[in-house]
């Protein structure tokens, strides 16, 4: 299992994503939109080998989209989002080069929403969603495209 592991992590860190996304609810009472973040890691490809193999081990979704182009490949999805890619990451994890940082960003979130899930139903305090937006901000800095270069 190590090698296929090792062959995932290395198929994420090129090919792959890692990220928290954020997006905002319903309005409270006092006016403030409720903001939700969650976990994704997911891969896609023109070939569907490895999105299958991702899909045989850690069963999440898997998607195949047709190009509107006749002359373009379609392409293969595979996409393990909040609770369903607390495993994926776990086992991940130790193999990841380039993208650990944002595994471990995101197993913070993961393990973060479970705990409080777990205590009830009451809205987040300030802190939890302190909390959260931190790790959103630097998992966001962490996949934020390099600056184009100017060459004369």
């Amino acid at each position: 299992m190590e090698t296929l592991y090792a062959y995932l992590a290395g198929a994420i860190d090129i090919d792959g994503r890692i990220l928290i996304a954020r997006r905002f609810g319903h309005r409270r009472t006092d006016g403030r939109q409720v903001p939700y973040y969650g976990a994704t890691i997911s891969l896609s490809d023109s070939s569907p080998i490895v999105p299958d193999l991702l899909q045989a081990t850690f069963p999440a979704r898997r998607l195949q989209y047709e190009a509107k182009n006749r002359t373009q490949a379609a392409w293969h999805m595979w996409e393990a989002v909040n609770h369903s890619a607390h495993e994926p990451m776990v086992r991940l994890l130790p193999y990841l080069r380039v993208k650990r940082r944002q595994a471990e960003l995101a197993l913070t979130l993961i393990n973060l929403i479970e705990r409080e899930r777990a205590g009830s139903a009451r809205p987040l305090t300030a802190e939890q969603e302190q909390a959260r937006g931190l790790l959103y901000e630097e998992a966001l800095l962490l996949n934020e495209t390099r600056p184009n270069r100017t060459y004369r």
